[in-house]
Parts: structure tokens; sequence; C-alpha cells
């Protein structure tokens, strides 16, 4: 009986380590990559991430690694490399692109301080290869929802706000104002206003990114996923029938005809029955 209990003890600890090893290695985050050229090359891709590197934790670096494996032409081999320098872990080819330190990434709208911060199930990761490499001023922005719903001909209202630093390095947010909004990739007409608030309307269904762009600003392209169901149509009322007069005339008509034939039917029967 001991010897029981104690393999039956040991079973649900093998079995408490296991499921606990499949949970850490089962963390999903949403990644959105910008490109070299400014576009969106991954936009909140699903991406199922495990510990690469071995430290323990799922981090930045882990998410980045595994969005490329999945979906990089080559893999992670091709199009993503990162290494331990001076300053810690530095990412030094996204997207596979060798931009030296022209790179930015984000969690959850927040700039990451390292490739080795860790990350949680449902993480929105974005990272972004600069454009401009002399004064480094791609500025990243993002929109209040990372993903709305609704039906076509819904009007959608978004916000779209800048992300800087002071001196001091705090961080300072701003609304980014006379942004136009794209939606795939092409230009609709609707620009944010001084609050950095924009007011947009999808008449099909379907699937749809929605970004920004500036003028003024070198804005990182900003990601919002619009799921667009079709539109409920309204219920055609189907008329009732009324009937006419003729109509009314012949149902009396029939009425009054088998009336008369039952009370033949039943004077027939009574005098058979009498004689």
């Amino acid at each position: 009986m001991k010897r029981i209990l104690s393999l039956t003890l040991t079973l649900v600890l093998l079995l408490g380590l296991c499921t606990g090893l499949a949970f850490a290695d089962g963390t999903n985050v949403y990644v959105t990559i910008v490109d070299k050229s400014g576009n969106l090359v991954l936009v909140q891709e699903k991406t199922a991430v495990t510990d690469i590197d071995a430290d323990g934790k799922i981090t930045v670096n882990d998410a980045l690694y595994c969005a490329h494996e999945a979906k990089f032409e080559g893999g992670a081999a091709a199009g993503y490399l990162s290494e331990v320098g001076d300053y810690g872990l530095s990412l030094k080819k996204l997207w596979g692109t060798d931009n030296g330190t022209g790179y930015g990434y984000y969690v959850n709208n927040a700039a990451a301080y390292s490739l080795a911060d860790e990350v949680k199930d449902g993480s929105y990761i974005v990272a972004f290869i600069y454009t401009d490499t002399e004064t480094w001023s791609d500025t990243f922005c993002y929109f209040d929802k990372n993903t709305v719903s609704g039906k076509a001909g819904d009007k959608i209202d978004l916000t779209l706000t800048s992300v800087g630093f002071d001196a001091s390095y705090n961080t300072v947010l701003s609304p980014v104002a006379g942004a136009s909004i794209l939606v795939n990739g092409k230009a609709v007409d609707a620009k944010t206003d001084g609050d950095g608030k924009v007011s947009i309307t999808l008449s099909d269904a379907g699937t749809y990114t929605i970004s920004a762009k500036s003028d003024s600003i070198r804005l990182v392209a900003p990601a919002c996923v619009a799921t667009i169901a079709k539109a409920e149509q309204a219920p055609v009322d189907t008329p009732v029938d009324t009937p006419k007069t003729g109509d009314t005339m012949t149902i009396v008509l029939f009425a009054l005809l088998a009336v008369g034939a039952l009370a033949v039917i039943v004077i027939v029967a009574k005098r058979r029955k009498d004689s």
C-alpha cells in the first residue's frame, strides 16, 4: 500500500513538473514588426514562444526569435540575430536587416529596457528598424485600441498617441495631430484632430489593418486590427393578405352550402329511421 502511494505521489509530482514546463513554454504573444522601409511586415502575429535561450523565462528576445522562425523566409537564422555585448543582450539583425544599433522594441506600448525583459502571455510586442539612422527621429506611436470589432457601417473611434522622452529620459506621451489614416496601406479621408482622435467607418465586412502616417513626424507605423462583420439587415415586413369582398362572399356561400347539405343528410336519416 505504501509503495503504491509513493508511486502515485511521484507520478503527481512529475505530472506537475511537466505541466509547469508546458505552461512556461506555452506563452502566446502578438508580434508586430516594421521593416527598414517603414512598412508593417507582421501585424499582431500570434506567436507561440518558447525559452529558446534557456534562461528560465520568456523574454522579448525569445518572442522575436520565434516570430522570425515562423514567418521570415529562411527562419530566425536568416532574419534575426541578438548577442551579448557591453550593454547586455543587444539586437543585431531584425527582419533580415543589419542596421547597427538602429532598432527599437516596445512591450504593451512601453519602451523595453532590454531584449531580456520578460513578457507574459497575451503581451503585444512591436519591433522596428529606424529609417532615420542619422538623427534617430523615428517616433513610436500607438492607437488606444489594439483591436476593434463591429459591423459594416459602424463608426470606429481611435486615439493616436506618440511616445517621447524628456532630458531625464522620462516618458512623455503626446497626442498625434494631423496624421492621415491608412486602411490596409491605403489612405482614407480621415485625419486625427488636435487630441489625436479620429473616427472612421468601414463599409464592408472583413479584417483590416488601420495605421497612420504624418507629414510632420516620422512615425513608426502603428497598427490596430479591425474585424468587421456584415451589417444586420432589417427584417422585411411581409404583408398579410386581407380577404377581398368577393373572397369573403365565396367563403360564406361555401359555408351555407355545407350547412344545407348537413341538414339534408340529417333529415334523410331521420325519415329512414321513422319508416
